[in-house]
């Protein structure tokens, strides 16, 4: 290389990491002294509550510029609410956050009602784990294995039809021929397990294993509750789960499969977080790298193994790419497994 060559590629490589400075100075500019939102999409006390309050105590050491992070709940239709709001009310700067559940990055596949935001659209910052569902009935509950969701009507509740509590139990009396009631109108998770408690419904359809693991293990030794099914595409290593089948096991053939894998790909973005289309590029990619090294950080990761479970994080950008793969997918099987959730009068 001559000279002038050498001295060419010198200067362009001052200039791109004079540009690259800048721009992060701007962004941490851009959120010294100002407040990030995190919008929660479901009640307070339930999983992803919590999950929301104790990423945000670590997150704010690794945005550009500190700035104050508040929670705030928005709760109502499955995240639907939620979404909409950061999608298209909130302000499109970087300063708000959607926390929400993991069925939103599907609404728009299955009809729902009331969703005005694209999922294909929103820049998705990352998720901070795949997470296991699992079917739970109340150790007075006739249910004592999944064979007796076939023979008889098994009581559970949920907080709306796009949420996981309900739509799974619908998808499995359509796909399988169970025999769940859901009775919706509770206002989250917390509120279902009082329910239950109660004895007003005999369990729960679709139950985050990481909140039962972390939080009501006991119940699982003492017997209080009996875990029936574990809805994942993998099963369980844990020691809870040992002798508890998977939903693959339960399925009679490749079709129905497909629609389970459908539906159960969703869990594989566990606790979504996304910001609205119109923020810009760079505050996003800083906000997904804040994200990314907040799972890293050892004392996020203290906090969380007591208080969450596992941390198996997926980037905002392996997310991006799922939900592309998803709406993707052939019409016929994206037919099959909305004709699967829709709501009835029979459930």
């Amino acid at each position: 290389m001559t000279n002038n060559g050498a001295l060419r590629v010198l200067c362009v490589t001052v200039i791109v990491a004079f540009a690259q400075e800048a721009q992060a100075q701007s962004v941490a500019e851009f959120y010294r002294g100002k407040t990030v939102t995190i919008v929660v999409g479901s009640d307070v006390g339930g999983g992803y509550d919590l999950t929301a309050r104790t990423v945000a105590r670590h997150l704010v050491r690794h945005i550009p510029g500190r700035p104050n992070i508040v929670v705030e709940n928005r709760p109502g239709a499955g995240s639907i609410i939620a979404s909409n709001y950061v999608y298209e009310i909130a302000p499109k700067d970087g300063t708000v956050i959607g926390a929400v559940q993991r069925p939103i990055p599907s609404q728009i596949l299955f009809g729902d009602t009331g969703v005005r935001f694209d999922a294909r659209k929103m820049q998705w910052i990352g998720s901070t784990t795949n997470e296991l569902g699992v079917v739970v009935a109340w150790h007075t509950a006739p249910q004592k294995t999944i064979d007796d969701v076939f023979k008889r009507e098994m009581i559970v509740g949920g907080p709306g039809p796009a949420t996981d509590p309900e739509l799974l139990p619908r998808a499995m009396n359509k796909v399988f021929g169970t025999r769940f009631k859901v009775v919706s109108g509770y206002k989250g998770m917390a509120q279902l397990v009082l329910a239950m408690e109660r004895e007003e419904i005999h369990g729960i359809g679709n139950w985050s294993f990481s909140d039962i693991e972390k939080g009501r293990a006991d119940w699982v030794t003492e017997k209080k509750i009996r875990i029936l099914l574990q809805l994942g595409l993998h099963r369980s290593a844990s020691p809870l789960l040992r002798d508890v089948p998977l939903i693959a096991d339960i399925a009679r053939n490749d079709e129905q499969r497909s629609v389970f894998n459908l539906l159960l790909g969703m869990k594989a973005m566990g606790r979504p977080y996304f910001v609205a289309p119109g923020v810009p590029p760079e505050r996003t990619d800083a906000l997904r790298s804040a994200f990314m090294a907040t799972m890293r950080d050892p004392e996020f990761l203290a906090e969380a193994a007591k208080a969450l479970g596992q941390i198996d994080p997926l980037t905002g950008s392996e997310m991006q790419k799922l939900i592309l793969d998803v709406y993707a997918l052939p019409p016929e099987v994206i037919a099959k497994a909305r004709e699967t959730v829709k709501v009835s009068v029979a459930n």
